[in-house]
């Protein structure tokens, strides 16, 4: 290993340890890694299931601890949230009190209304390979394997009712890449004067990301009107699912999502194999080779990448931004040879992907691309991971060893050099230049970055 890589990782586990938070809840301790003690001081979906996969390394304990923390909370119809809130924690917004989910929580455990991304099963799939205590690992594969079953359940019955291969997010919170430029039309179909003053007068009062933070690199504040007005609206209809995928103004059959989707439904089936649950691990197989076939009809050819639908209230329309979302599919084995030769062209562009800190979220020469807005340009180490991924899944394309191999190079460097932060300046791979939290690129000591090091370290290595 690089020397000065082995000091990075020790920075990299302090961070993870620094971040772990202890709460007990229905009289039971939960341990838990928050993505930023600056900032992002609960549990979220995606991001727990990433800090899983470098914890494993470090303490594998924490790493099962952190993913049976994560489904504490699980909803009596399957739903995983997108945030599980620590007690009397202020600094985000918005908290607990602003969702009105009470009414699904699991005794003391209260969660937000809305899922992520679902990296849960590729998460245990990992853990539970890479675990040396086997017994140990058993045991906890043991308690959370019915929790994710019905999480894959509810998001094929609630999420695909018309049995398409392909769910839908229902808001930009969902994605992952909350502020992503694929959001731009699908967000107008909610005018701003559709939505209640009561509802702005909330976000005026109450919006946090933009103060703790540089409001420059963050979401506007007309989209943050429609991020809550979508919230107050699924409190509206008591968080039915069958209403809110049907009337939703926003509604989108979102790549990344789907992606991942069909990969975790992959990583699920090997977990029941494992099991010796082949009729099961069968069911799920199926479910991925759907989804890939779906996608796959999802091709542009014109701008020669995967689509994103627009699906709000009956609409289909192709969303056709030229953002990383396309490279996702890579992980999930969808691109043919044909298409999979004319997406490492984009990848490989100088003025496209591939600047000196690759991968941008948005192409260089997209209108829309900005420099240090959120999800809108700046590189970030999970992107990243996911294409570095996708790439490996190539075995047979010498390019796509070599574009992996040096992806994580540019990726552990990148930390390496400017520190764990949220997402990174792509053209210099910057991060906080001032060195004070109003002029970084999101938030520092950042559970992500830091796992996801560890995670590509033992990667290269390998």
């Amino acid at each position: 290993m690089d020397t000065n890589y082995a000091k990075v990782a020790v920075q990299a586990r302090k961070i993870l340890e620094n971040n772990l938070y202890q709460v007990t809840l229905n009289n039971k301790l939960y341990r838990r890694t928050v993505p930023s003690k600056e900032f992002y001081v609960h549990q979220w979906n995606w991001d727990s299931a990433t800090h899983a996969m470098g914890l494993i390394h470090v303490d594998e304990q924490r790493a099962f601890d952190e993913l049976l923390s994560l489904v504490s909370g699980q909803w009596p119809n399957g739903l995983i949230a997108q945030i599980t809130f620590n007690p009397k924690e202020t600094k985000y917004f918005p908290g607990a009190q602003f969702w009105g989910t009470e009414q699904f929580a699991n005794g003391e455990i209260i969660t937000s209304g809305i899922t992520q991304p679902p990296l849960l099963a590729i998460s245990i799939n990992y853990v539970y390979q890479q675990a040396k205590n086997k017994k140990a690992a058993d045991q906890f594969l043991q308690k959370i394997l019915s929790a994710v079953i019905k999480y894959h359940d509810y998001l094929k019955k609630f999420r695909d009712p018309e049995d398409s291969g392909l769910l839908t997010v229902v808001h930009p919170w969902e994605s992952g890449l909350d502020n992503s430029p694929r959001w731009d039309d699908p967000l107008k179909n909610i005018p701003l004067a559709e939505i209640p003053d009561q509802v702005k007068i909330l976000v005026n009062s109450y919006r946090s990301d933009d103060k703790i933070g540089n409001a420059k690199h963050r979401p506007g504040l007309e989209d943050y009107y429609r991020y809550m007005y979508l919230v107050q609206l699924f409190q509206d209809w008591h968080w039915d699912y069958k209403k809110i995928v049907k009337e939703s103004p926003f509604a989108v059959k979102d790549i990344i999502f789907n992606a991942l989707w069909c990969k975790a439904n992959e990583s699920l089936a090997q977990i029941l194999t494992a099991t010796g649950d082949n009729k099961a691990a069968a069911k799920y197989e199926q479910l991925a080779a759907q989804t890939k076939h779906a996608i796959l009809q999802l091709w542009d050819e014109e701008s020669q990448i995967f689509t994103d639908l627009d699906v709000a209230q009956g609409k289909t329309l192709a969303i056709k931004d030229n953002t990383i979302a396309s490279f996702v599919t890579l992980w999930a084995g969808i691109p043919n040879s044909g298409q999979l030769k004319k997406m490492l062209v984009k990848l490989t562009d100088p003025k496209q992907f591939w600047p000196a800190y690759p991968l941008p979220t948005t192409a260089l020469n997209n209108p829309k691309f900005e420099l240090t807005r959120y999800w809108r340009g700046p590189t970030w180490p999970i992107t990243n991971l996911f294409v570095i991924e996708g790439l490996a899944r190539y075995p047979e394309n010498p390019q796509c060893k070599k574009l992996a191999k040096e992806l994580i190079h540019k990726t552990l460097s990148m930390i390496a050099k400017n520190g764990f932060f949220e997402y990174y300046d792509p053209t210099q791979g910057s991060a906080r230049p001032g060195k004070v939290i109003e002029t970084s690129l999101g938030f520092g000591s950042f559970s992500w970055s830091a796992a996801i090091f560890l995670y590509l370290l033992v990667k290269l290595a390998n």
